[in-house]
This record gives C-alpha cells, sequence and structure tokens, in this order.
C-alpha cells in the first residue's frame, strides 16, 4: 500500500502554530490529517507518543470534547503521561476524556451491562493467582471421575490456562489452541474442553472474571446488543489506540465496534516491533487494517532516541515482511558499532554476559555503571546462576509483582470477600489463615454462609447465623468489617493488620519486618481511593502500581529501624 501523504496547508481547520514548532513534518502531518480509519506507523523513537498527545490536543483545539474521545493503550502508565501531557499542551479540563487499558476500558463498560452477560455488577476480578487456583479446583474436580493412571497424565493448570487464553484472544477453537500452543497434547482435547467447562461454571458461581473474559464478554457484550453498542459507539467520535501492532483480534473487534457509529479510529504502531504473539496479540492486525477501503497511511520515521549506529542496525533488523519504512538518526555519531552475539543457548550466553562484564571489570568500568536488560523476569534465573558463581554481586529490578505477593493477597482477600461475598476463592484464602481451619472445615463454613445468604437479608446476618464458636476472633473480624464495608479502604486495611494480621506474619515469616512495610505502603494507596470497590478494581486492573518513591521508601525503612533501635533503648541515630 503506498502512503499516502496530505497537503498540511489544505487542512480544513486552523492549526496552533506552536504546533509547528513541536513537531516535525511527518509528526504534523499524521497529526492534522489522520481522520476516519487512519493508521501511524511509528518506528523505534520516532515520537509515538508525542504523535497520541498532540492528536487528542489538536482535536480539542477544534472544538471536540474531551468526552468524545477514547484512548486505549498498552499500560495504565501510558495513558496517564498521554493526558497528563495533553492537560499541558492544551490547560483543557481532560478529566472526563475516557483513557486507559483495554482491560481498564472493558472493565468500565461491564460494570454497567454485565448483567446481560449472567454477572452481577459487583463481579470479582481474578489475577493470574486466582484463575490458576481455581482452574486447580476444577481440574481436581474432573480427575476425581477418573482412574488414577487416567489422573497422572492431566495437564497442569498453568497449561490449561495457556492454551484457552490463548484461544480466547485469537478466536480459535479449542483444538486450534492446542495444535498452536501445545501441539503434543492433542489427545487430551476433550479432557482439556472438560475441565475448561468446570473453570466456566465456577467462574458463574462465584461471580467473578480473569483478565481474558473481560475481553471476550466485552466483544460478546457489542457483538449481541446493537442497541447498547450504538449508543457507547455515539459518545466516542473518536477512538485512538496505541501500541496496535501488540493487540488481539479480540481487541481489534472491540474497537472496531467502539468506532462503529462515527468512523474514526486512528491506530499507532510498528508491525515490526511486535513481541506478545505468544499470548496472541498480532502484528497482522496492522496488515489487515490497512486493507479496508479509503485507509490513510502515516509513516513518523525520524529516530530521536539513538545515534546513528544503532539506526543503522535497526534498519538492517526491519523484517521484509513488514510495512516498508527507513529510520532517519537525529542525534549525531557515536563512532561505536553495537554486536551481533550469536550463541548456542542460554547457557552459553549467560557466559558470554559474564565474561563480557568482568572484561569491562578489567578496564576500570565500575559495577554501577552496567546493566544488564532482559524481556522477562524468567530470562534471569541462568544469569543471576552464572554471576552467584563468579561472586559478581548485583541488584535485581524485576520479580513477582506487589500485589502478587502472598502478604499483600491475604489482605486483598478479606476486602475481597466484603465486596463479594460469593468470591468463593478468597473465601479458602482468608478461612485457612486461621488456626485449625483446613479445607474441610472451609468448605463446610462456606457452604452454610452461601446457604444463609439465601434465608438473610444481609452476608452480616448470614455469617452471625454460623456457628464459630472455635474461631472467636475470626468471626469478629468478618461481622466488623461487613458491618464497616462503607468505610474507606484504608480504614478496613489497618482494622486487619492491626486485629489480626500483624500477629499473623510475626509468626509465619522470617521477614516479617519487611511484609509489615507492604502492608502500610498497601494501606497508603488505599487512602487515595473513597470506596473500597474502586480500590479493588483499580488494583486489580494495574499493572503497575505506583506505591512511593524509593527515597520516600528508604526514609520509612530508617524510620522504622530508628523508632525499634528506640524501643530497645539502644544508642545511635540513623540519618534520615
Amino acid at each position: 500500500m503506498e502512503e499516502k501523504v496530505f497537503n498540511i496547508k489544505k487542512s480544513e481547520y486552523v492549526i496552533p502554530e506552536f504546533f509547528k514548532e513541536e513537531l516535525d513534518d511527518e509528526q504534523l502531518n499524521a497529526v492534522v490529517n489522520s481522520s476516519g480509519r487512519s493508521l501511524i506507523i511509528a518506528g523505534p523513537g520516532s515520537g509515538k507518543t508525542r504523535v497520541i498527545t498532540y492528536k487528542i490536543a489538536y482535536l480539542l483545539s477544534q472544538g471536540i470534547k474531551p468526552e468524545n474521545i477514547l484512548l486505549v493503550t498498552f499500560t495504565r502508565a501510558s495513558a496517564k503521561e498521554m493526558i497528563e501531557r495533553v492537560k499541558n499542551v492544551t490547560n483543557i479540563d481532560t478529566s472526563s476524556l475516557t483513557a486507559g487499558t483495554f482491560h481498564h476500558i472493558c472493565n468500565m463498560l461491564l460494570r454497567r451491562y454485565s448483567k446481560l452477560l449472567g454477572y452481577e455488577n459487583n463481579f470479582s476480578i481474578l489475577d493470574a493467582e486466582d484463575s490458576k487456583d481455581l482452574m486447580r479446583i476444577a481440574k481436581n474436580e474432573y480427575k476425581g471421575n477418573l482412574t488414577k493412571e487416567e489422573a497422572k497424565h492431566i495437564p497442569n493448570e498453568g497449561v490449561i490456562l495457556k492454551i484457552i487464553g490463548y484461544a480466547t484472544n485469537t478466536i480459535k477453537s479449542l483444538r486450534e489452541a492446542i495444535l498452536d500452543v501445545a501441539p503434543y497434547l492433542i489427545d487430551y482435547e476433550e479432557d482439556i474442553e472438560k475441565i475448561y467447562m468446570n473453570y466456566i461454571e465456577l467462574k458463574q458461581k462465584i461471580n467473578a472474571m480473569d483478565y481474558d473474559d473481560m475481553l471476550i464478554n466485552t466483544l460478546r457484550l457489542l457483538e449481541n446488543n446493537e442497541d447498547i453498542r450504538n449508543h457507547i459507539a455515539s459518545k466516542y467520535k473518536w477512538v485512538l489506540v496505541d501500541e496496535f501492532q501488540d493487540t488481539s483480534l479480540v481487541q481489534l473487534r472491540i474497537v472496531e465496534f467502539l468506532s462503529s457509529v462515527h468512523k474514526n479510529l486512528i491506530v499507532v504502531g510498528d508491525d515490526s516491533q511486535s513481541i506478545y504473539s505468544f499470548r496472541g496479540s498480532r502484528f497482522e492486525n496492522v496488515e489487515d487494517f490497512q486493507k479496508h477501503k479509503d485507509v490513510k497511511l502515516f509513516k513518523i520515521q525520524t529516530n530521536y532516541r539513538s545515534v546513528p549506529e544503532i539506526v543503522e542496525l535497526e534498519n538492517y533488523l526491519i523484517p521484509t515482511h513488514s510495512i516498508p519504512k527507513k529510520l532517519k538518526p537525529f542525534r549525531s555519531s557515536y563512532n561505536y558499532k553495537p554486536k551481533i552475539v550469536k550463541t548456542y543457548d542460554e547457557l552459553e550466553q549467560a557466559d558470554f554476559v559474564v565474561q563480557l562484564i568482568e572484561n569491562k571489570f578489567d578496564e576500570g568500568i565500575s559495577p554501577e555503571e552496567i546493566a544488564i536488560l532482559y524481556r522477562s523476569h524468567s530470562l534471569s534465573m541462568t544469569l543471576q546462576q552464572k554471576l552467584d558463581a563468579n561472586k559478581i554481586s548485583y541488584k535485581l529490578l524485576s520479580g513477582k509483582r506487589f500485589i502478587e505477593t502472598r502478604h499483600i493477597k491475604d489482605i486483598m482477600a478479606f476486602l475481597k470477600v466484603i465486596a463479594n461475598p460469593f468470591d468463593n476463592i478468597s473465601w479458602s484464602r482468608v478461612l485457612k489463615l486461621f488456626p485449625g481451619i483446613g479445607q474441610k472445615t472451609m468448605t463446610k463454613i462456606t457452604n452454610e454462609f452461601y446457604a444463609n445468604l439465601m434465608e438473610y437479608t444481609t452476608p452480616y446476618d448470614a455469617f452471625d447465623h454460623i456457628n464459630l464458636k472455635k474461631y472467636p476472633k475470626l468471626k469478629d473480624i468478618i461481622l466488623y468489617l461487613y458491618e464497616n464495608e462503607t468505610e474507606n479502604p484504608q480504614d478496613l486495611i489497618d482494622y486487619i493488620y492491626l486485629e489480626f494480621y500483624r500477629e499473623y506474619l510475626e509468626l509465619n515469616f522470617k521477614d516479617a519486618y519487611s511484609r509489615k512495610l507492604d502492608v502500610e505502603r498497601l494501606s497508603e494507596i488505599a487512602s487515595r481511593y473513597d470506596t473500597l470497590d474502586k480500590f479493588l478494581e483499580e488494583l486489580a486492573l494495574s499493572e503497575n502500581i505506583e506505591i512511593q518513591g524509593a527515597e520516600k521508601i528508604e526514609r520509612l525503612k530508617k524510620l522504622h529501624l530508628q523508632q525499634f533501635m528506640e524501643q530497645k533503648g539502644l544508642n545511635g541515630r540513623l540519618l534520615l
């Protein structure tokens, strides 16, 4: 497809003068002339965020209201950054502009219309670990009907989730997904399908959706309800999508529905930068998108980030099947060319990296000046082993997400059962924290609670009528939480922590002190929210919670240590 270059001077709107100062010709062309179905190919370092920001600013300058614009981004941080930039550029209140990730947008729609899909509006969102727990239950229920020999060969819950997640995002059948993701399991297609059906039924029972459900349920909502689809799409006169090369088929169809009334769908990305095909993303979405009639194609190709040597390498690495582009460097030469090293496997790769680091040490380079970048945390394991073996100290900056740590999930489980009394996964986690409660007792308590919910008008009354003489602390805590569920989430967290969980940490964890700090950080996050439901939604959908700045965390740790020393009558003072 030929690139369509438009004459900026003939734009029907007046272009703010500072736009011409802040944008290069390619960027300005994309900002001013993209309309209808438009594809903006943004090479690495070419100012993609700037183009999206100024596109929104341009729309606002032409009288488009913020509430009529929808911005879909790959991360929440990106959405926040872009909207902040728009506010700075335009000095316009953008609070009514809808911006966020696909899951954020889907959550917003499903909270209004979930009853059409068989869910209550207060449905819980299962994170990765919750989904795994529930899938394990579904799998074990199914295995109960098999012989021991048959049960031994059933794939684990993680593999099953990977298969069904891929099937959901690519809109493929289970058989197709198995053949694509795990062809060696094709003989177990019937087993996987039955376990999957159990999993779906369990989610419905506890009024919960996993991340994939949020996408596919939104698509079904828009696909099967024309009036609702038109009502939603009528609001959004302009739909903009960032990182389009990493969208799935489901996500593509969602934004096409959301832009189906006004027909203004602007997507920004680069098909040669797609890295998430393993979870259903399709760089082919870029190709499919431009096949439609009257699609406008724009290219921004000046790389402002890298030196010419890097840009030259990038041009060399651009796949031949992608949309033709030629990156141009803006910065001056560094006179040091990058090297590509081929290794046999990850062990040889780790050996090479460690040897290179040691060579740099010999050249007088200090450890603080060296960083190792990798694509995912799992890839760091071999590197860690090699670094340890060579006695090279390092600081690891990746790992388990804050909200997926055990102690934070424990606290969150208390809150989830208050927001959604039918959340059986969270009930299991809460009840098993109390001494003497195992699987059998947990099942008995939850079954009685659910039975009582059919008879009594409130969860408080339903729980109050359970005989828990052996577990008075449990009863007191849950009744208090149900009685005060309208309080802000910070107060609820502080109550759980002070009345029960602080002692639990001290009795069960060697690193209780640092975990206590984490709970206090969670409380600090909760202070930003007025309602429990909003807090749970935001935390479940956030891929990167901004807790506190590093300096503030360190100061907090030092303050706690200072207080500890004073309590123990120890001399000494820390510089805070």
